[in-house]
């Protein structure tokens, strides 16, 4: 075979892989438009029987955000907190009777810059910062036995599957009631851990597009479930 057909098929064939490499491109554009604009549809249809309202944009939010990070605890990096720069497809409304704000914020921290989807549900008072995470066993073991593992809330197995950090040991313990640990436990949906600071509830929870009342409603249920459990406080 010559070097030219040799150069012939190479090059064909290169020609036809970038060709489809550009098709899969392009539908996935495609597909992303069609599917946003299908979200926003619902959204739309959702806002207007429920009350709630959406803006591709509104930075009157940038402040709400960074007042969420004023107050840094213990346990965070003594590093300037995160500021919000811009609020984007802000959606607020009113969820089994209390207030949220689901947004994305481009935010800047320690020198990135950085995406931040929020799904904020509002907490009844003020409170001390709270986190609840998932971990490996192993982790909280080695983490207690440097004394960095949270509030112990005598339930082995949740102790060996959550770490609890609180600024106020008191609170974290009148918060994690048999109630929220028991659904902690044994609740189906996925989820990597669920924090109180500033005045929300916010979850780590897999929610892709929180335009999509098919996603937003669930996870907004959630959190609701999660305050349902906790005791109220002043």
């Amino acid at each position: 075979m010559s070097t030219g057909v040799v150069l012939a098929i190479v090059i064909g064939g290169t020609v036809l892989v970038l060709g489809a490499v550009a098709a899969l491109v392009i539908w996935i554009r495609r597909s992303f438009v069609n599917n946003s604009r299908a979200s926003l549809d619902r959204l739309y249809q959702t806002a207007v029987s429920r009350g709630w309202t959406f803006a591709e944009r509104d930075d009157s939010y940038v402040a709400l955000y960074d007042r969420q990070y004023d107050r840094r605890s213990r346990w965070e990096p003594l590093t300037h907190p995160p500021r919000a720069k811009s609020a984007r497809d802000v959606v607020t409304g009113t969820h089994r009777g209390r207030p949220f704000v689901a947004a994305t914020f481009d935010t800047v921290y320690q020198g990135r810059h950085l995406p931040e989807r929020a799904i904020w549900v509002a907490a009844p008072a003020a409170h001390p910062m709270l986190s609840i995470q998932r971990v490996v066993a192993a982790q909280n073991v080695v983490n207690r036995a440097l004394g960095l593992g949270g509030i112990v809330t005598g339930n082995p197995e949740f102790d060996r599957r959550f770490e609890v950090l609180t600024e106020d040991d008191r609170f974290g313990h009148a918060v994690l009631g048999t109630a929220l640990v028991e659904f902690l436990l044994t609740d189906p949906r996925e989820f990597r851990g669920v924090y109180l600071r500033g005045e929300y509830l916010d979850v780590l929870d897999p929610v892709q597009d929180h335009r999509d009342p098919d996603e937003l409603v669930p996870a907004l249920d959630l959190r609701c479930d999660i305050l349902d459990r906790m005791p109220a406080w002043s």
